[in-house]
């Protein structure tokens, strides 16, 4: 059960416009201050079990939305020390096609101690320039059917 609460704020920038934005903060909590990062700081999408959304906001029928430059979060958390990652999905049309522009953000030099006496931090995100035709391609989602009115309203 969470002691305290982890305040802060994500300051990100070079973000492009975009239609949507997800942001996750997870942690991997270590024995001590000298532990090096868990996965060299690299973890895999299945080892992420401790993660909380503080941002999302998606409509993809907007030209572009307004993303917050600084965005506050206050997680329970359990005192002890972590290292911390960033899960960011970008969502973005190009060229008359919607894209999900995922990017992880490991802060491995230190891992933070989360106590009653640390303050508020703030969480550097800088967003990769990287033109989308250059990234990678996992799969492509394509829709079977058109859901009826009052589905789509709610799934928006």
């Amino acid at each position: 059960m969470a002691d305290l609460t982890f305040d802060g704020v994500i300051e990100h920038s070079n973000l492009p416009t975009a239609r949507g934005f997800s942001l996750d903060v997870a942690f991997f909590r270590v024995p001590t201050a000298d532990t090096p990062p868990p996965f060299d700081g690299d973890p895999p999408g299945d080892s992420v079990t401790d993660c909380h959304t503080v941002y999302k906001y998606v409509d993809l029928d907007a030209d572009s939305i307004d993303i917050p430059g600084l965005i506050p979060f206050s997680i329970p958390r359990e005192s002890g020390v972590y290292y911390l990652q960033l899960r960011a999905v970008l969502y973005r049309f190009h060229n008359d096609k919607h894209f999900a522009q995922a990017e992880q953000f490991f802060f491995t030099r230190l891992p933070l101690e989360i106590s009653p006496e640390l303050p508020s931090v703030t969480l550097p995100l800088e967003w990769p320039d990287i033109p989308l035709e250059d990234l990678g391609v996992y799969g492509t989602v394509k829709p079977k059917r058109k859901l009826p009115w009052p589905l789509t309203w709610f799934l928006r």
